[in-house]
């Protein structure tokens, strides 16, 4: 592949991470306007969207990950959430790593929709909507992450998370024959998760010796995704509430407890 051949695909995919501008956009030429806009992060850095607060503004990654998290006093942090390729970061995540931040956690690219659309009010809407759409699913997220913390065991944690990451690559194209590239060291692993170190590289072992899972110098490999689902009680952003039962299920009663008995509360220790 030549110079130029290499330089065009390279655009045409940072296009296709553009949900958003699927079927209007297909020039070459206006792609490299797109992509003379990009900005770059390298890893680790902190992604600041702007210096002055307020200002509301939005990025969408074109390539490469990023993670929300809050940094404790004595360097521990809790990643809460991953940006992919093709979603959009906005400024109210970034404004203060004291409260919670974005750190690049390979090379990241991201672009200015709103600065490159300004002009285009038809792409300027589909973008509002994408942002829209996003952001409920960013809400099912941060649910599934709660879930994940508070009632997941550490292998069905891991498989849950996995899943959810191949479902957003797969939507702009980066997952081939359920295998994707994942840039994520154990330890980010441990601080999304609430794991340690230690757990997860023995949680990996056990699934990698089953063969549920197939981790290869950053390409996951899900061998067979439907059982995994099920094994991690993994549903796709939005269906759980068509989902759930009319009655739910009565909570377990501690054994020898009257009150718990007549009022179906477990009683607290």
């Amino acid at each position: 592949m030549n110079v130029q051949d290499f330089s065009a695909t390279r655009l045409a995919r940072a296009a296709s991470t553009l949900s958003f501008l699927a079927g209007q956009t297909s020039e070459v030429d206006r792609l490299r306007g797109f992509w003379r806009r990009v900005e770059r992060f390298g890893p680790g850095a902190q992604v600041r969207l702007s210096s002055i607060p307020g200002s509301g503004r939005r990025v969408v990654v074109v390539s490469g990950w990023a993670c929300e998290l809050r940094i404790l006093p004595d360097g521990r942090r809790q990643i809460f959430g991953f940006m992919l390729p093709g979603e959009v970061i906005d400024e109210r995540c970034t404004t203060s790593i004291g409260s919670r931040g974005v750190i690049a956690l390979s090379r990241l690219e991201v672009i200015d929709a709103d600065a490159t659309l300004a002009g285009e009010p038809t792409l300027r809407q589909l973008f509002s909507q994408a942002v829209a759409q996003a952001a409920l699913e960013r809400e099912d997220r941060l649910y599934d992450h709660i879930l994940r913390m508070g009632r997941l065991s550490a292998r069905e944690r891991v498989i849950h998370l996995l899943l959810d990451l191949r479902e957003r690559m797969d939507r702009v194209g980066l997952v081939k024959e359920n295998s994707f590239r994942v840039p994520l060291t154990h330890e980010v692993f441990a601080d999304a998760l609430g794991l340690s170190v230690v757990h997860i590289n023995r949680t990996m072992k056990q699934l990698r010796l089953e063969g549920s899972v197939s981790f290869k110098s950053g390409l996951v490999t899900l061998l067979n995704p439907e059982r995994l689902a099920i094994m991690s009680q993994y549903q796709s952003p939005g269906t759980f509430a068509e989902e759930l039962p009319s009655k739910p299920a009565p909570m377990s009663r501690p054994p020898g407890d009257p009150a718990a008995a007549r009022t179906g509360r477990r009683a607290v220790a």
